[in-house]
């Protein structure tokens, strides 16, 4: 396989994609072992490589990930989720804003935290800059329609699966039209309040994890 049909084919699985934004990288700062943060506008294989090592040298059942983040490739925000269900005890910090793919690794933690002003967003695949569920509707020479429908099944399927560990049967419905974006734009703002009314586990954020993000942002 040639680089170019390589690179077309990463392109068209690096759904959950939002614009991007500068970081700034600050000197080391000392962290409790199982605290990861994850401060980058794109999760990438490479950060979910780092986060997997970090996460398999913890010498117990706990983690705690920082997320400010607006997503990235679908296959590493899925290997960070699927590693966070393997924890008994697991928290997801969001002092501001973790969108799409950041929101999918955030509800695999067994806790969530969130700022007064903190997001979450819509997790439904985004391709190529299109939504999935607008694309599985179209015809398209080039079978982007039928790559669509392969995401849209398997998003499905795998939300209901994260969201059914917080929820009863009866919470499921509401809970999925919001995360698969039903009636709002992919990165329209999920606030605590609402995430809190569908019944998901999410609490207040401690003052340390916003001087935390601020300081690897280089803001503090």
């Amino acid at each position: 396989m040639n680089r170019a049909i390589l690179f077309t084919t990463f392109a068209a699985g690096a759904a959950l994609v939002g614009a991007g934004y500068l970081v700034r990288r600050p000197d080391p700062i000392r962290l409790a072992p199982e605290v990861i943060p994850i401060i980058t506008p794109f999760i990438d294989l490479d950060v979910a490589e780092t986060v997997l090592a970090a996460m398999e040298r913890l010498p117990d059942e706990r983690v705690t990930l920082v997320l400010h983040t607006l997503g990235g490739c679908v296959t590493a925000c899925v290997q960070i989720a699927n590693a966070l269900r393997q924890f008994r005890d697991a928290t997801a910090v969001i002092p501001y804003t973790a969108i799409s793919g950041g929101t999918l690794i955030a509800l695999n933690a067994t806790r969530i935290e969130m700022g007064r002003n903190a997001s979450l967003s819509a997790v439904d695949p985004v391709i190529m800059g299109r939504r999935v569920k607008h694309l599985a509707e179209g015809k398209d020479d080039r079978g982007l329609a039928s790559l669509a429908r392969e995401y849209e099944a398997a998003m499905r399927t795998y939300l209901r699966e994260t969201l059914a560990a917080h929820l009863p049967e009866s919470g499921l419905d509401a809970a999925m039209a919001t995360f698969m974006g039903e009636h709002a734009p992919h990165e329209w703002p999920i606030r605590r309040p609402e995430a809190s009314a569908l019944g998901l586990p999410i609490a207040p954020i401690t003052p340390k994890w916003t001087a935390l993000v601020d300081t690897l942002r280089g803001l503090s």
